[in-house]
C-alpha cells in the first residue's frame, strides 16, 4: 500500500507541477547576498567560524527544523492543560516533540548564548549582527518560534542591563543556556485589554511586600501574552497610582517557578487561536498575587521596556526578510519547473517583472536591516556615536515599517506565481502569508510606529542627525556609477527637508495625518543609499556591479515618474539582466553602460554640474 501511494503521489506532481519541497538543501549556501553580508558586516577574526557555522545551521533550518515547523503549523500547535487529575489549575503549555527538538536545536547553536559567553573557537563573545544572522535563517522555516527566541533575547538584555546581582545570577545564566535542560525561555508581556499599544492605560497592580527588598506582589491581566508559560517574564505593572500613563509603570521580572520550587500565581486563561506564528503560545495571563521582582528603579519600567522593544522591533525586521528570502525562493524554484502554453514560465516577461520584484525587495531591505544593526550593535557595545545613537532610534521603526508591509507583498507574489497551487496547504506558501501578516503589527503598527518616529524628530531632532549623516554617506558615493544616485539622492533630502519644514509648522492634526509619507521617504532614501553603497563596495573589490542594477530597480519603483508613466524608453533592466539578478552573476561596467541603464540620471547630472 505504502509503494502504491508513493507512486500516485510521484504521479501527482510530475505533469509540469513541481513537487511543493523546495530544492534548496541549505539556506545559506544557496543564498550568497547573505554570505556577503557575513563578509561586510562581521569581523574578520570571526568570518570563518560564522561561516561554518552559518552553514551548518542553514542545513538544519532548510532540512529537519521546516519539517517540524509545517507539523506544527498545521497538527501540532501549543495546547493549554489547564487542570491535573486532582483538579488544581496548573495552566501548563504542551508543545510537540519536534518543537521541543527545535528549541533545543536553535537555542543549543547560540543564538542567545553567544551574545553573554565568549565562544571557544574566538575567546570572546559575538556581536547582535551574528544573532540576527541566525534570526534571519531561522525565519524562513520558523517565524513562530523566532517569536520566543526574540523574547529570551529581550529578557536577557533586561536583566543584563538593569537587574541586580541576584536577578543575573538566579535568571540570566537559565536565559543565555545552550542546555535545553537548564534553559529558562523568556516573555515580555505589556498588552492588556483595554490598553494594547496605549501601555499607559495598563492596570496591572504590583504592591510592595512588607520586610522584603524589591519583592512584589502582581495582580492583573496580560491580555495577550506571547511565549505564555516561559519560565522568566518580564512584566510592566503599576507602581504610583499617582502617576499618570507609563510614568507609573515599573518593570518586573515574574517567574513561573518561585525559588521555593512552587507554581507562581499565573495562570492562563486560554490559548489564542491566530492566523499565523502557530508555535508560539499566545494566551490571556491572569496574575493573582503573582511574586515579581523589581527591574532597577520603579520609575523607570517603561523606559527600560522600550529599550528591550528596539530588540523586538530589529527581530521583527529580522523574521519580515527572511520570510521575503524564504517567499522569493519558493516562487522560484516553481517558476523553474513549471511549463505552460509551451514553455517554462521564466520564460514570460511578466514572470521574469514578478521574480524580479521580489529579489530587489528581499535584496534592498536586507541590506537596510543590517546596515542599521550595524548602528544598533555599536549602540550596545558603547562605541556609538551621538549621531549613530540617534541614527539607531530613527532607523528601527522605519525598516520595521517597512520591511513588515514587504513581507506581506512578497508572500502575496509568491502565491500569485504558484497560482492555484501556491493556496494549498502542502506549499509552504499559505503559511508564509499568515506569519507574515502579524509582521505588520507585531510591536507596533504602522501608525505607532510613525509616532514613534515623530517623538525622536521632536525630543531629538532625529530628522536632522537624519539628514546630517546622510549627506556624509552620499558623499561616499564616489564611483561614476554611485554619482547619479548620489544625485538624486541629494535631491531627495533636499525634498524631504522642505516638507518636514512645513509639516512641523502645521497643526498637530495634519503632521500626524502626514507622518506615514514621510516614514515613507526617509525609509526610501535610506534604503536606496544602502544599497548604492554596496553595490559600489562590491564593484571596487570583487569588479561585480550587479548591485547597480538592483538599486536602479528600487530607484524606478520608488522615485522614478515622468509623463509616461515609464512606458516609453524602459530598458527592461529586470528583463536584460534576469540570470544575472537571479544567480547573483557577474556585470561588468561596460554592460551596464551599453544598457542605458543610468540615461536619466546622467542626463540630470550633466544638467547639474553645467
Amino acid at each position: 500500500m505504502r509503494n502504491i501511494q508513493a507512486e500516485i503521489n510521484k504521479r501527482q506532481y510530475s505533469d509540469n507541477i513541481p513537487h511543493p519541497r523546495e530544492s534548496a538543501k541549505n539556506f545559506f549556501t544557496t543564498d550568497p547576498n547573505l554570505i556577503y553580508h557575513v563578509q561586510r558586516f562581521l569581523p574578520p577574526s570571526m568570518q570563518k567560524w560564522a561561516m561554518e557555522q552559518l552553514t551548518t545551521f542553514g542545513e538544519r533550518v532548510a532540512g529537519p527544523i521546516d519539517d517540524r515547523a509545517a507539523y506544527t503549523d498545521a497538527e501540532g500547535k501549543p495546547k493549554l492543560k489547564k487542570y491535573n487529575r486532582l483538579g488544581e489549575d496548573i495552566s501548563e503549555i504542551v508543545t510537540n516533540d519536534g518543537y521541543k527538538k527545535t528549541v533545543a536545536e536553535v537555542y543549543g547553536a547560540g543564538i542567545v548564548s553567544h551574545l553573554y559567553h565568549p565562544v571557544e573557537q574566538l575567546g570572546t563573545t559575538v556581536p547582535y549582527m551574528y544573532s540576527f544572522l541566525m534570526g534571519y535563517l531561522l525565519s524562513q522555516s520558523e517565524t513562530g518560534f523566532y517569536c520566543p527566541v526574540t523574547l529570551t533575547m529581550s529578557a536577557a538584555y533586561l536583566i543584563d542591563t538593569f537587574g541586580d546581582d541576584h536577578q543575573k545570577k538566579t535568571y540570566l545564566t537559565g536565559l543565555t543556556s545552550t542546555d535545553y535542560e537548564t534553559l529558562y525561555e523568556g516573555a515580555t508581556w505589556l498588552t492588556e485589554r483595554q490598553g494594547g499599544s496605549d501601555v499607559g492605560a495598563n492596570r496591572t497592580v504590583a504592591v510592595k511586600v512588607d520586610g522584603e527588598e524589591n519583592v512584589y506582589t502582581l495582580t492583573g491581566e496580560k491580555f495577550f501574552a506571547s511565549n505564555a508559560g516561559a519560565m522568566v517574564a518580564t512584566v510592566l505593572a503599576r507602581v504610583d497610582d499617582q502617576k499618570q500613563g507609563t510614568k507609573g509603570l515599573g518593570l518586573f521580572l515574574v517567574p513561573w517557578i518561585k525559588p521555593n520550587g512552587q507554581k507562581n500565581q499565573i495562570y492562563i486563561r486560554r490559548l489564542k487561536e491566530k492566523l499565523g506564528v502557530n508555535a508560539v503560545p499566545s494566551a490571556e495571563v491572569i496574575l493573582e498575587g503573582a511574586e515579581g521582582y523589581l527591574i532597577g528603579k520603579a520609575e523607570n519600567g517603561f523606559k527600560y521596556m522600550a529599550e528591550a522593544l528596539n530588540i523586538s522591533r530589529i527581530c521583527n525586521a529580522v523574521a519580515s526578510v527572511g520570510i521575503m528570502r524564504r517567499a522569493l525562493h519558493e516562487a522560484v524554484y516553481y517558476a523553474e519547473n513549471r511549463a505552460a502554453f509551451g514553455a517554462n514560465i521564466t520564460q514570460y516577461p511578466m514572470v521574469r517583472e514578478m521574480i524580479s520584484s521580489q529579489l530587489r525587495d528581499v535584496e534592498v531591505s536586507t541590506s537596510a536591516v543590517f546596515h542599521m544593526i550595524e548602528y544598533f550593535d555599536k549602540v550596545i557595545n558603547g562605541t556609538a556615536t551621538l549621531e549613530e545613537r540617534v541614527m539607531s532610534r530613527v532607523l528601527i521603526p522605519l525598516i520595521k515599517y517597512r520591511t513588515g508591509e514587504e513581507a506581506v507583498e512578497a508572500a502575496h507574489t509568491a502565491i500569485e506565481i504558484h497560482g492555484g497551487n501556491g493556496y494549498i496547504e502542502e506549499y509552504v506558501t499559505p503559511r508564509l502569508l499568515r506569519d507574515a501578516q502579524v509582521t505588520t503589527v507585531w510591536e507596533g503598527s504602522s501608525n505607532i510606529l510613525a509616532l514613534d518616529l515623530l517623538r525622536v524628530i521632536e525630543k531629538e531632532n532625529g530628522h536632522e542627525l537624519f539628514m546630517r549623516t546622510m549627506h556624509v554617506l552620499i558623499d561616499g558615493l564616489t564611483h561614476s556609477l554611485s554619482m547619479p544616485f548620489a544625485v538624486q539622492l541629494r535631491n531627495q533630502l533636499t525634498i524631504l527637508n522642505d516638507n518636514l519644514t512645513y509639516l512641523l509648522q502645521q497643526p498637530k492634526d495634519y503632521l500626524t495625518y502626514k507622518l506615514k509619507s514621510i516614514a515613507d521617504h526617509m525609509v526610501d532614501i535610506y534604503s536606496l543609499c544602502c544599497i548604492v553603497r554596496e553595490a559600489q563596495d562590491q564593484l571596487e573589490n570583487d569588479g561585480n556591479a550587479r548591485k547597480y542594477v538592483v538599486a536602479e530597480l528600487y530607484w524606478k519603483k520608488h522615485f522614478y515618474a515622468d509623463a509616461n508613466r515609464g512606458i516609453q524608453g524602459d530598458s527592461l533592466l529586470d528583463v536584460q539582466f534576469y540570470s544575472e539578478l537571479l544567480n547573483y552573476g557577474h556585470i561588468t561596467e561596460e554592460q551596464i553602460q551599453s544598457a542605458s541603464i543610468f540615461r536619466n540620471s546622467l542626463e540630470e547630472l550633466s544638467d547639474i554640474q553645467s
